[in-house]
């Protein structure tokens, strides 16, 4: 006998609790297996349950231990009772049903348990999980072998398991200590001590304790890619796992992915203007319509033939072709095109699409009529076996384009040579012409991804420049030598006694004015937003002098630059005049790697200093290439905490303020621009090049640095970031930054933190 646990709410039992409880009625054999469900805040009996010898119904609110833990921890409900937007990372309330339920079921069967030596199964399934096919015993019993002790789904990407599934094994001694450990990390409310507050990340670091221990544990994802544990697990024969948004059977589709790359695929579209379209990957549908849209602009009648293997797909089949993606079922792609032909339809537009399932070295071949066409995207498998098949069913169409042809990241890191399969087939065929098209699209794990057009046929014109021209990448580098910084790190250690303060930050309601140096700060705005309840001024050291001319003392100004006092700023002003004056309510945040003259100055001057540690790759264990550790020698202590998030102080000091808690970010002075550049200024050379430069983004022309670039390009990684969690408004026009702002996804959002995986 297994025994399952879950639980659910009103909303959730109505939304997908019971359409798992049907299957399980249907599909689970009472004799091996028992699920016990616990509702709470309503009566399931007033809602016409499902019944079944199979499931047992439990009022999870008779537990008086679960009610004072809800009303001690209501304050702390995502919202911090009211005062910013939800975030269900910081939900102490929300997750303790899970918590509650398996742990009351657990204790119950510790009583009752006449045969200890015996194994017990305890397994928790989440309520958004259906079962697709009859239970097998077997099945189950592979998945949780007997000398295991815990068996759970492990995430590579992810620092916490995906809690959907875990078993239990009471038979020994670590099970029940681990779930009476997470019982009481509820109970004496140790939940909101952590960094994240969901059962999902208090389970991981119970988990890694009790395994350091010798706990043995049995993981059925151990190579999960991405987030979806779950369906990459051999209990995809068996369930499907309605993961976070996907639970509401309105929205089961995974959330469309937009990226650079895919506007250059829908620039081609326009600019070749093809009628007649094949893709190989379907997928969710997001991409037909992108392109479909795209074809619209010129043509009132668009045909398009899409291969994939949807629901026919398997664990197997996602790691031959190295696919991370959840898989959709082909009716629901169909209903989703079908709605967008109906749409069409009223703006006098005709949309024609046939959908073919399974795989496409097979499916491509039957379909003579999907070959016929005049462009084709190939995005299906990744294997090179799968990719050249694809390619040699498409290659009497005049225009190809691949996806994910990967280049080296500016680490020199990219994926391995199994998921090369684009790169060899570009390598090796033959046509009349071939491009990669420059990207800076990240690879999860490193390197970066590219699309790839190929040209079957002499007639196809050449690609214009504004698609194929490459974009100014900078890679930054340390201002000072390996050696030197290190240096610096353990004098300031010597002269500055507080390093530890940051740990301290609590998420608050307060906004940050993040004030940086460039020329469009508005300071009367400034002055009046400093007025308001609630808010707190950070800058860096070149605008700390022009807040105080104006009779603003900031908070908070920050220091990174390594480079002795001495010296001219990138900005043209000599360090030391930038603290001629200083207000001793600001506090000076100095980095470990700033140059020691720049911190004896100040304490000479009698600034209030507290230090912190940024994160460089200079302080990188370079022989250590499978993780992140930190070199011996460094004058960094172990668990110190180091600040990341860009490549200067004023990006680093948004990353602080957020530490301390901040969620609300208000940006001045991040031109990343110049507003005007002089005849000399043109002849100034950087390491023989010149300093300043023109450039363009969304048909707007900008003067700028290769620093100042780089600025921009960590604007561009946190304005489209979807799980960071703040909001955030940019002030100044006529900037880089205002220009890279508009066109971003946070400036587009409507709440501040949006992200396909809701849940833990």
């Amino acid at each position: 006998m297994y025994t399952f646990v879950t639980s659910f709410s009103e909303e959730g039992y109505n939304t997908y609790a019971k359409e798992m409880l049907q299957t399980v009625a249907d599909k689970w054999n009472p004799k091996y297996f028992k699920l016990h469900a616990y509702y709470h805040d309503f009566d399931i009996h007033a809602s016409n349950p499902i019944l079944s010898d199979s499931i047992t119904y439990h009022d999870l609110c008779s537990l008086e231990e679960m009610k004072q833990y809800r009303e001690k921890m209501k304050k702390h409900d995502g919202t911090e009772g009211g005062t910013m937007p939800y975030n269900w990372r910081l939900d102490a309330v929300k997750w303790c049903h899970k918590v509650y339920a398996l742990t009351d079921r657990a204790f119950k069967m510790m009583e009752e348990n006449k045969n200890p030596e015996e194994p017990q199964w305890l397994v928790w399934l989440d309520a958004d999980t259906v079962t697709t096919k009859r239970l097998d015993k077997s099945a189950v019993d592979k998945w949780l072998p007997n000398k295991a002790s815990l068996v759970h789904l492990g995430r590579k990407d992810v620092d916490y398991s995906e809690t959907s599934f875990m078993g239990f094994n009471l038979q020994y001694h670590d099970a029940c200590s681990i779930l009476a450990d997470l019982r009481g990390c509820y109970t004496i409310g140790e939940t909101i001590s952590y960094r994240e507050w969901h059962d999902g990340f208090i389970f991981e670091r119970l988990l890694n304790i009790y395994k350091a221990h010798g706990m043995i544990v049995n993981n059925l994802s151990e190579n999960c890619k991405g987030l979806t544990a779950f369906m990459q697990s051999p209990l995809s024969e068996y369930f499907i796992h309605y993961k976070g948004n996907l639970k509401n059977k309105k929205n089961t589709l995974a959330q469309d992915v937009k990226l650079p790359r895919y506007r250059q695929l829908a620039d081609i579209i326009r600019h070749y203007k093809p009628k007649t379209l094949t893709e190989v990957g379907t997928w969710n549908g997001g991409r037909a319509i992108e392109m479909a849209l795209a074809a619209f602009e010129y043509t009132d009648r668009f045909t398009y033939f899409g291969f994939d293997l949807f629901e026919e797909a398997t664990a197997l089949t996602d790691d031959i072709e190295m696919n991370s993606k959840k898989h959709h079922t082909i009716e629901l792609i169909k209903t989703r095109l079908n709605q967008f032909k109906e749409k069409m339809k009223e703006k006098n537009k005709e949309f024609i699409f046939k959908l073919y399932k399974g795989d496409s070295k097979i499916t491509l071949k039957k379909n003579k009529l999907a070959r016929n066409v005049d462009f084709a995207f190939i995005d299906g498998g990744h294997s090179y076996e799968t990719v050249k098949a694809d390619y040699l069913n498409l290659k009497k169409v005049p225009i190809l384009v691949f996806d994910d042809f990967f280049s080296k990241d500016e680490f020199g890191q990219q994926p391995t040579e199994k998921n090369m399969g684009v790169n060899k087939l570009i390598k090796e065929i033959k046509a009349y012409a071939k491009i990669v098209l420059p990207s800076n699209d990240k690879v999860l794990g490193g390197g970066r991804t590219h699309i790839a057009f190929v040209a079957n046929s002499k007639k196809v014109e050449k690609l214009p420049d504004e698609i194929t021209r490459m974009p100014i990448v900078v890679t930054p580098k340390d201002s000072r030598p390996k050696d030197e910084i290190f240096v610096n790190i353990k004098e300031n250690k010597k002269l500055i006694k507080d390093f530890n303060w940051l740990k301290h930050g609590r998420i608050h309601n307060e906004t940050a004015l993040i004030v940086s140096g460039g020329s469009s700060t508005d300071f009367e705005l400034l002055k009046k937003k400093a007025r308001e309840p609630n808010t707190k001024i950070f800058c860096v050291k070149h605008s700390y002098p022009k807040l105080l001319e104006h009779g603003i003392s900031p908070f908070i100004c920050s220091i990174l630059d390594p480079r002795p006092i001495t010296g001219t700023s990138t900005h043209g002003v000599v360090r030391k005049d930038l603290f001629k004056k200083i207000n001793k309510d600001t506090i000076f945040l100095v980095a470990s790697m700033t140059d020691p003259s720049v911190t004896k100055y100040l304490i000479k001057k009698g600034a209030n200093i507290k230090g912190w540690s940024a994160y460089s790759e200079a302080l990188r264990d370079k022989t250590v290439t499978d993780k992140l550790k930190i070199a011996k020698d460094t004058g960094i202590e172990e668990g110190e905490t180091l600040v990341s998030g860009g490549t200067c102080a004023a990006m680093r000091t948004i990353s602080i303020a957020h530490i301390l808690g901040f969620r609300n970010f208000e940006l001045f002075g991040f031109d990343c621009s110049v507003p005007e550049v002089t005849e000399e200024m043109k002849k100034e050379k950087t390491s023989g090049k010149p300093k300043y430069f023109k450039v363009e983004t969304n048909g707007e022309y900008f003067w700028t640095t290769g620093e100042l670039l780089a600025m921009a390009q960590d604007c561009e990684k946190l304005f489209d970031d979807k799980n960071m969690d703040m909001s955030l408004k940019v002030h100044g026009t006529d900037t880089l930054v205002s220009e890279v702002w508009k066109n971003s996804l946070k400036a587009k959002e409507k709440y501040y933190y949006e992200m396909i995986d809701n849940a833990a």
